[in-house]
């Protein structure tokens, strides 16, 4: 069983347990995330949706990321993915775990924003409990950036329900 599978599982069994539904935003993981939870069995008593909002223009539609915050800080920064996650905590009808992802997976990057650069967002919708964070995964393969970056939010995830 792959790394990414046994957290999906952990994280779904997490989940369940505590009756906490997931919902995620992707950017930079196009859907990787989703489709590594939504790939165990049972995970519909948990997963609601998963939205891919890889433009700015998605992530203004779908997550109410403000344009200011676009322009200003950029689709891959700290703020971006504090606003993703708010937006789909606006969104939650019930006890739901949060995960954001917006990132630079390559082929090119900028200087300020190199390939392997990814923000990891969690968050609890009905607690104040938010963590997110900043990777440098280095400038790799582009899928190997998407599973680390996935690796990474479900760690983060079961990280954040030990305390619920």
């Amino acid at each position: 069983m792959l790394k990414s599978q046994k957290l999906s599982k952990e994280l779904l069994e997490s989940c369940l347990q505590k009756s906490i539904k997931l919902i995620t935003a992707e950017s930079c993981t196009g859907g990787l995330l989703s489709a590594n939870i939504t790939g165990i069995a049972g995970s519909s008593a948990v997963f609601s949706y998963g939205i891919i909002c890889y433009s700015n223009e998605s992530k203004r539609k779908f997550l109410n990321v403000d344009v200011k915050t676009l322009k200003s800080h950029g689709a891959v920064s700290f703020e971006t993915v504090r606003e993703m996650l708010a937006g789909l905590c606006k969104q939650a009808v019930s006890k739901t775990l949060t995960i954001a992802i917006s990132g630079v997976a390559g082929p090119s990057g900028s200087e300020s924003k190199p390939v392997g650069l990814v923000f990891i967002g969690v968050k609890l919708s009905s607690y104040d409990t938010e963590v997110v964070t900043e990777h440098n995964f280095g400038n790799i393969d582009r899928n190997k950036i998407q599973q680390k970056s996935v690796n990474e939010a479900l760690k983060m995830s079961l990280d954040i329900l030990k305390n619920v």
